[in-house]
Parts: C-alpha cells; sequence; structure tokens
C-alpha cells in the first residue's frame, strides 16, 4: 500500500536530543512490517511543512515538490492529509475540499488526519480537552459531510488519557516544548493511522523505533505501548469501522 502524508511539524517525531524529524510516516511503515504476514505492509512517504496550514500548502501552486504535484504523480493508495492546530474551520473546509478532490482525480483515497493540539503552555487558548475536541469534531463534521474517513488522533489522545490527567500524565506525550508529540504522542497517531488505513488491529505491532539521524534504538515500554495500541484501535472501532 502506497501513502502520503501530506502534514505539517504536528505529523514530526523528535529524537532524544530534541531534533526534529518528520518521521510519523516511517513510524507507519515500521509497524507495518512487524504485522502478521498476511497484513498488508505500507510504504510510506511524506511531505511536510511547518507552520503551514492547508490553504498554504494548497497555495503553493502544482510545480515540483509540492504537495499537490506529488499527488498527482505518486500513484498512491491513499493519501492522508493533516490540518494546522490553530485551523479556522471555513478555511479548513474550503482547502480540505481542494485536497480530497485532487486526491480523488489522482486516483487515490483521501483521508483526513486530525491531530491532538497543543498545551496551553505553548499557547494559552489551547485547554485540554476542549482544544483536542474543537479540532477534531470540525473535521469530522467535514469527513461526515463528505464521505471522507477521519482519524481523529486527538480523540484517541483522550480515550488514553482520560477526562482529567495530570500535569506530567499530559506532558509525557509531548516533546519539550510543549507543543508536538513526543515519541508516545506520535506512536498513538501511528497505531490510528496502522488501523484506519488497514481496518487492522495495531495491538503487538512494533513499539521499537530507530532515529533517522543517530541510528538509536527508541522504545516505548511495553505496557504503555498496548495501552496506546488499544486507545487507538477502540477508538477506531467507535468512529471508523463500525
Amino acid at each position: 500500500m502506497k501513502v502520503l502524508l501530506v502534514g505539517n511539524s504536528q505529523t514530526g517525531v523528535c529524537n532524544p536530543d530534541g531534533e526534529w524529524k518528520y518521521d510519523l510516516a516511517r513510524m507507519i511503515q515500521t509497524m507495518s512490517e512487524s504485522a502478521p504476514a498476511d497484513c498488508p505492509r505500507i510504504e510510506a512517504a511524506r511531505t511536510t511543512a511547518g507552520g503551514k496550514n492547508l490553504k498554504l500548502k494548497w497555495e503553493a501552486g502544482d510545480g515540483a515538490g509540492t504537495p499537490r504535484a506529488m499527488i498527482a504523480a505518486g500513484k498512491w493508495d491513499c493519501v492522508i492529509i493533516q490540518e494546522i492546530y490553530s485551523a479556522d474551520a471555513q478555511v479548513f473546509e474550503k482547502y480540505a475540499a481542494l485536497f480530497c478532490d485532487a486526491v480523488v482525480k489522482a486516483g487515490a483515497r483521501p483521508i483526513l488526519f486530525a491531530t491532538a493540539s497543543v498545551t496551553t503552555n505553548y499557547s494559552a487558548a489551547c485547554k485540554y480537552p476542549d482544544s483536542f475536541k474543537a479540532l477534531n469534531d470540525m473535521q469530522l463534521a467535514f469527513g461526515k459531510k463528505r464521505s471522507i474517513p477521519v482519524a481523529s488522533a486527538g480523540h484517541a489522545w483522550i480515550k488514553y488519557l482520560g477526562p482529567e490527567p495530570s500535569d506530567a500524565q499530559l506532558l509525557d506525550m509531548y516533546h519539550k516544548d510543549k507543543g508536538h508529540p513526543g515519541y508516545k504522542g506520535s506512536y498513538i497517531y501511528a497505531c490510528l493511522l496502522y488501523a484506519v488505513l488497514t481496518g487492522k488491529n495495531p495491538s503487538g505491532l512494533s513499539r521499537s523505533f530507530k532515529d533517522a539521524s543517530s541510528g538509536a534504538e527508541i522504545v516505548i515500554e511495553a505496557e504503555e505501548a498496548a495501552r496506546m495500541q488499544k486507545a487507538a484501535w477502540d477508538h477506531y472501532l467507535e468512529c471508523i469501522g463500525k
């Protein structure tokens, strides 16, 4: 399965030294490679631009290396489209529609990817779980209207964390800047996207990943990984896999 991820820095994974690597696509691919032999393998690529919403990505045009060019030329099975955490609903709907239409025209299946929000430490207006729900519900409403699946990972985070996590529990999901996901937050993203892409349970799949630059192995503790896999799968069954 050939998959393209169109996103921004919220789809990044940071290494232990704090350097950003946009490796959510690599995590999804690694998870698929650890699945049973009768499960799909995913070949994942990405085009990421930090701080840019779908409007700016679309307005970049269709020249070489732009998201629109990559969508048109890639012969993808699925294209995952991710919006920025501070999105305006009207602007999102306009440009999400344009991107989804371009994906369908290219012969691929569009999937919307709604991330978690940032913390109040990063943006004072963003409060858990309200900002998570607002960002995800906006995209779920659009997906329902257009019959497009939505991987609402913000809701998967809420399922994992519960309604009132401690500050330490919440920040454990983030990079040290308190605005971007760390490996744990990104792992829930990867578990949910794997489920949406394949229809398969991520339970038991890889919880070990190699840093793209240093080659260091990053391992999520087994019990935590199992709870993240379950939260992602339960959310998938509730929202998409009915």
